[in-house]
């Protein structure tokens, strides 16, 4: 997933998700739960591992942690275009 940068995950609240798309900058995928994002991305890459995907939400969710912000549009890392 390393080479995959175009890829991140925002949390949008518990349990709920977006991948975004830094290449074309935009959501394909919005206020999704983790199950149905592993399955879409599995989907739309049948190369990729689902293992690839959940290290993306695994790390929405760290982000998340230290986050004191309510919505993904107020994150620092959001707002930065990391």
């Amino acid at each position: 997933m390393a080479e995959d940068l175009d890829l991140r995950v925002y949390r949008r609240a518990p349990d709920r998700y977006v991948l975004w798309s830094t290449r074309v900058s935009d959501a394909l995928l919005d206020d999704a739960s983790r199950e149905e994002l592993v399955e879409w991305y599995l989907y739309r890459r049948p190369d990729g591992t689902r293992e690839e995907v959940e290290t993306l939400v695994d790390a929405a969710d760290e982000r998340a942690a230290t986050d004191a912000t309510d919505t993904y549009e107020e994150s620092p890392d959001w707002l930065a275009g990391n």
